[in-house]
């Protein structure tokens, strides 16, 4: 029970952790952390852990300010649903704050969810709902993170492997993308006291920030002079791809080269060259944020 001692203040999302962030990043981690909350939800020995961090995400359901007193999850709602003061907080704003435009997070169903996790009610219908719709909402496009959502909502069917599978996809997640949040301590603990990890997996995490890839018009028509007119649309389906971790076909892959190929020749032209790449990107970033 010491965990539920740590609860009463924000880990992840304290602090400079924001700036490391993008809003992709707080969308796939606001997802993961209410995946494992349901995770922990299946075992009666959590309920204590559950309740604790519904009821120190509840309570300020506007979500218009940023809290220390709040969990990570309150946190991340905070940005994905944030204003430009919030936005302003993460990696990229600019980027952050096209993304924001777009989305539209369920505030009240997110609340309802978190009432049912506060006062231990069962599982229901419009539980798994919300997280079918949240997939949308956020852009969850990994499929092993909807095969983990298919598992914990039938999780009473599901065979002594298929939990195992379940849980070792969530540890592995959780060590990747919210290593120093406030959930991965009772997944660490679930796991070793019901031996529910398989250590024969290989681990598909990457371990760097996702960026927040929004490929407008206006993008396009500067892609159209690194790659040319004919590969416009392929490149944008590779950005998108490379975005989701997934792999890329070979002729998807030919229409970015041309790209890569100017990289390789700054790269071949020696450090100041790389150097001058770096900080023309660096002047790019900061127009963007600007704007």
């Amino acid at each position: 029970m010491d965990f539920i001692k740590e609860l009463h203040e924000a880990r992840m999302t304290r602090g400079q952790g924001p700036k490391s962030l993008t809003y992709t990043d707080c969308c796939e981690r606001a997802y993961l952390t209410m995946l494992i909350l349901e995770m922990l939800r299946k075992f009666p020995g959590m309920t204590p852990i559950v309740k604790k961090y519904a009821q120190n995400t509840s309570g300020y359901d506007s979500y218009k300010h940023f809290r220390m007193s709040g969990t990570d999850l309150y946190n991340f709602v905070y940005f994905i649903n944030g204003d430009d003061v919030a936005i302003n907080k993460l990696k990229d704003p600019g980027s952050a704050k096209a993304l924001r435009d777009k989305t539209y997070f369920p505030v009240m169903a997110f609340n309802r969810y978190v009432e049912h996790l506060r006062y231990g009610r069962t599982t229901t219908m419009d539980d798994q709902a919300l997280f079918i719709k949240l997939e949308g909402v956020l852009r969850i496009t990994n499929s092993d993170y909807k095969a983990v959502r298919r598992i914990v909502f039938n999780f009473d069917t599901m065979s002594t492997r298929q939990k195992q599978s379940a849980v070792t996809r969530l540890l592995m997640a959780a060590r990747a993308k919210l290593r120093a949040s406030d959930i991965i301590q009772p997944l660490e603990e679930l796991s070793a006291l019901k031996d529910l990890e398989m250590f024969k997996i290989s681990d598909p995490e990457p371990k760097v920030s996702v960026p927040d890839f929004d490929v407008t018009g206006k993008d396009l028509a500067g892609y159209r002079y690194l790659v040319g007119s004919k590969n416009l649309m392929l490149t944008k389906k590779f950005l998108e791809l490379a975005k989701d971790n997934k792999s890329v076909p070979a002729n998807i892959l030919q229409a970015y080269m041309p790209a890569i190929a100017m990289i390789d020749n700054i790269v071949k032209g020696g450090p100041g060259f790389v150097q001058m790449l770096r900080s023309l990107e660096n002047r790019a970033k900061k127009t963007s944020r600007e704007q």
